[in-house]
Order: C-alpha cells, then sequence, then structure tokens
C-alpha cells in the first residue's frame, strides 16, 4: 500500500520501510524547482510521511538504512 493510499485508514501495525536519505524525500521530484516551490515540496512529502505514520493504532515500525530521512523528526 502507498502513503497516499493510506489516508483515512487505520491499522494495528504499521511498517515504513526504506525511510532514509535515499528514499525521502524523492529529489527526482525537486529537480527544477525554484526554491520557495522545492520549500513546499518538501513539506508535502514530510505532510505524507506523517499521514502514513499516523495511521499506526498500536505499534509504529520506522525502517531506515543508511542514513535516515531528512523528513524524520529526529
Amino acid at each position: 500500500m502507498t502513503m497516499h493510499n493510506a489516508k483515512g485508514l487505520e491499522f494495528t501495525h504499521v511498517i515504513l520501510l526504506d525511510v532514509s536519505s535515499e528514499a525521502l524525500p524523492q529529489r527526482y521530484l525537486l529537480k527544477g524547482l525554484a526554491p520557495a516551490e522545492a520549500d513546499e515540496a518538501l513539506q508535502r512529502e514530510r505532510a505524507l510521511l506523517y499521514v502514513a505514520a499516523s495511521r499506526a493504532r498500536d505499534v509504529l515500525l520506522v525502517r531506515v538504512v543508511g542514513e535516515a530521512s531528512e523528513l524524520l523528526p529526529v
């Protein structure tokens, strides 16, 4: 299931795979954008990650390989 498809749903367990700097944010979406537009796109990516993480009712597992994404509030 994609993060977009998870909107409005709830699960007892949610596993977010590959929340690394290589995967998020999706850099190809930011190429060619003006700085203000890139900031908005990053904010949308962060909000989408929040939506995905907040679908967990009981357990949230976030898997990171390598460096954690800048979108994680760590």
